[in-house]
């Protein structure tokens, strides 16, 4: 049941209206931001502060070499199908991990090393991880388990500036940083392709402008790969040619919004990794909610906290936080499952067992001695 239930889980990527979730980092000489939308058909979730010396593992039914782990770091996460199962987050080292959908994701054969999910990876990452290079070092230790049919890459960032994507190509780990990463940004197609693509432009040294102001401008056509290649080129020309007047908070909502599909993009985030705050929108797009990392308590025996991403409000918005109990995880689980299996998205029916042992997984976890 937990195999079917994996997969059902990430194939929902699949099923997207447009594929144009983005990803991409900022800096100026004195902070560094990471921006992400996140763009599906359902908008529930919530963010959760996770905490640090919790007993972890890998949640696998289909093989035996599990990945298991204690936390080192708290961060905070934006979830959809429960706690421990995040989109994305930023651990109190300043490390940033988001992921997105990528057809050409090829996972590793099984071999000798440890085995995880796909959206547990990056629980695993903002966990033990403070780097860019430790989370590429990982990758000798640790493989995303291959009987995911469906595949998601990541763009990841640290407190150092340091920024690299990860995608799995061929059954093997593939990664860009440093020189090889002209432009920190990520959508939905390779970073090879959609860097060969930009690369017809003024952005990156061609000879052309681009001649569309955001993606509402854009003539969709039937190439999937052509549309999500301008909604690079769309984020990429907003982060060079953005007005130097705003500050980089407001430059990376900037760039969010000129990527913004109304009805779609669930929700937009902007991680400030300088001074540990995050600020996000949910779907109204009406206001900027701020998390500050140094009102959380990330100590094992703290209560962990909740929020609902959609019914958020500026106001107060440590107030709006309910300690983490196992109904409210369930809820949030019932939500994404059922609406995807009632509208006939998820072609099969997950049982109400496999559902509810997804929904308890939390619950296994403990402490560490």
């Amino acid at each position: 049941m937990k195999k079917l239930l994996l997969i059902c889980l990430l194939g929902l990527f699949a099923i997207t209206l447009v594929d144009a979730c983005t990803t991409f980092v900022l800096n100026d000489s004195a902070d560094l931001v990471y921006g992400r939308n996140f763009d599906f058909n359902i908008g529930n979730g919530f963010i959760v502060n996770n905490q640090r010396g919790i007993s972890k593992y890998a949640f696998i039914a289909s093989e035996t070499n599990l990945m298991t782990w204690t936390s080192k770091f708290g961060s905070i996460t934006f979830n959809q199908f429960g706690k421990e199962f995040p989109y994305g987050g930023m651990n109190e080292k300043g490390l940033v991990i988001a992921q997105m959908y990528l057809s050409q994701t090829k996972y590793p054969e099984i071999d000798d090393r440890r085995v995880i999910s796909p959206l547990q990876w990056i629980q695993y990452q903002l966990d033990v991880s403070s780097s860019v290079e430790e989370v590429i070092a990982s990758d000798s230790i640790l493989r995303i388990s291959n009987e995911v049919p469906v595949g998601i890459h990541f763009l990841v960032c640290d407190s150092k500036g340091k920024t690299a994507t990860v995608e799995f190509i061929d059954g093997k780990m593939v990664y860009h940083k440093d020189e090889e990463l002209p432009v920190p940004l990520l959508t939905n197609n390779t970073y090879d392709e959609s860097i060969s693509y930009l690369q017809h432009f003024d952005v990156l040294g061609g000879e052309k402008a681009i001649p569309w102001g955001n993606i509402h401008d854009i003539e969709w056509t039937n190439n999937n790969t052509l549309s999500v290649n301008k909604v690079f080129a769309t984020a990429a020309n907003t982060m060079m040619k953005s007005q130097e007047s705003l500050t980089l908070i407001n430059k990376a909502f900037d760039v969010l919004q000129s990527v913004t599909i109304n009805n779609h993009t669930k929700w937009s985030t902007v991680f400030d990794v300088t001074n540990k705050l995050i600020y996000f929108k949910n779907e109204s797009h009406e206001e900027i909610i701020t998390l500050d990392f140094n009102d959380f308590d990330f100590e094992s025996e703290q209560e962990t906290k909740i929020l609902d991403i959609q019914t958020a409000t500026s106001d107060n918005v440590m107030n709006q936080f309910d300690n983490y109990s196992l109904d409210i995880n369930r809820e949030y689980v019932l939500k994404a499952f059922i609406p995807l299996m009632e509208s006939g998205f998820i072609s099969v029916k997950i049982p109400d067992a496999a559902i509810e042992a997804h929904a308890r997984f939390p619950e296994t976890l403990k402490r560490a001695e």
